[in-house]
């Protein structure tokens, strides 16, 4: 099989289940396979140097704010990130740059037969693309984000310099284990022998379980609560190291984001030895920091609105602190769009607080609907489903009203095209 452009690409990979419409059926929880693969076509995940990001909450923003810290002392950094937002090739970062389609071409034509071989998932193809990639371009090291989970995750076949987990909450239950000892045990499986590990916030019993494992393999363990991590202002922060205050100033606005900059610090302390880092050099590295889409990212420069893919209780809970820093919470309105292996009694509790709520069902097979919802929220009104409804609804009734889409990544595309079209009054 020959693919001529990336169009056929698309569509090659279009037919290939995915976790995001199918969820845990199209995923098959074994590394064999992948490390085959990997043996096969050379082992590219042995040719650069990695920082590992495991966790809950909080992987994607604390890779993209690694890597523009190592970016700033001239290191070639890749970036590897799931699920993306808009564009496939967003998985995949050199240097802020997103992987050429003629890259991704390459690859298919190099190794689809391998593929089909070994029989790869989705995300199996998506973690081989990005070794390949990385490999390729020879960068000096890579922050690498677990898909899901940890131990049996396609990723965790790497033996980075350092790991790490984010945070740990009661999120994909029916694969990870239904308690936070279970998902603790699950995350901890990236842990390398001797290789540090850097903890986020974490629930006492998760770290209990993670700090076992660490010293089980001889790992030492570095908290990102030992920094004292403030969020002072949208965009304003500040870290203690060393007993001294340094204030950071930065594109990044949630107050959550003030934790996910502590992680990033340890991490730089971890590998320090390797990869030496100033605290200077680490706030200039934060001051050119992508916030990233859909991470609490307001819409458009005259309305109130916000989108933030948050799903879980953690990330809901979050998404409610970001909600105070800009407004009343009590008096946002809700666009919620989720997917139903989202939906328990905690989340639904957290989204039942706001004033209004609407939701809107996504054409997934994941995708809750507007009866699923409305078992747990019963005030919620169903989001209008002609263009004329929907413009009279956003020009009109949400224009001057602080607006939250929130529930899911896979919502964001959806949003951006409504904020495109109706977002402003001609």
């Amino acid at each position: 099989m020959r693919f001529s452009s990336v169009k056929p690409v698309w569509e090659y990979l279009e037919g290939i289940p995915k976790f995001q419409s199918k969820g845990a059926s199209s995923a098959e929880f074994t590394l064999s396979r992948f490390r085959n693969f990997c043996e096969a076509t050379g082992n590219p995940h042995q040719q650069f140097k990695s920082i590992h990001v495991g966790g809950t909450n909080g992987k994607g923003s604390t890779c993209n704010i690694l890597a523009s810290v190592l970016q700033q002392y001239n290191y070639r950094v890749g970036v590897y990130t799931s699920p993306h937002i808009t564009r496939y090739n967003e998985r995949f970062c050199v240097d802020g740059q997103l992987l050429p389609d003629e890259k991704l071409v390459a690859f298919f034509n190099k190794y689809v037969e391998q593929i089909e071989e070994y029989n790869l998932t989705y995300f199996e193809i998506s973690t081989a693309i990005a070794f390949w990639w990385f490999a390729d371009s020879e960068v000096d090291i890579a922050c690498i984000e677990v898909g899901l989970g940890g131990r049996l995750d396609a990723t965790n076949i790497i033996n980075p310099l350092a790991s790490v987990i984010t945070s740990i909450g009661l999120d994909h239950t029916d694969i990870l284990g239904d308690t936070v000892a279970d998902i603790a045990r699950e995350k901890a499986g990236i842990i390398k022998e001797g290789r540090p590990v850097i903890l986020g916030d974490l629930p006492s019993k998760g770290e209990k379980i993670v700090r076992q494992v660490a010293e089980s393999k001889q790992c030492s363990v570095l908290l990102a609560r030992e920094c004292n991590p403030q969020w002072k202002a949208p965009g304003q922060y500040q870290l203690t190291v060393d007993g001294n205050q340094w204030d950071i100033a930065s594109d990044l606005t949630s107050p959550i984001q003030a934790k996910n900059l502590a992680i990033a610090w340890q991490v730089c302390r971890a590998i320090s030895d390797e990869y030496p880092i100033s605290i200077p050099g680490f706030v200039r590295g934060v001051e050119q920091v992508n916030a990233g889409a859909g991470r609490f990212e307001k819409l458009t420069d005259r309305q109130r609105w916000y989108f933030d893919g948050g799903h879980n209780l953690e990330a809901v809970q979050a998404l409610k602190e970001s909600i105070a820093s800009v407004g009343e919470r009590s008096e946002a309105v809700l666009v919620l769009s989720l997917m139903r292996d989202k939906i328990n009694s905690e989340v639904m509790k957290e989204f039942s607080e706001f004033k209004n709520i609407y939701y809107y069902g996504l054409a997934l097979e994941r995708a809750a609907t507007f009866d699923d919802i409305t078992q747990w929220l019963p005030k919620a009104n169903p989001f209008p489903v002609s263009d004329d409804q929907r413009k009279k609804l956003l020009q009109n009734d949400l224009d001057s009203e602080l607006v939250i889409f929130s529930g899911s990544f896979y919502f964001y595309e959806t949003v951006r095209d409504w904020v495109s079209t109706f977002a402003l009054n001609q």
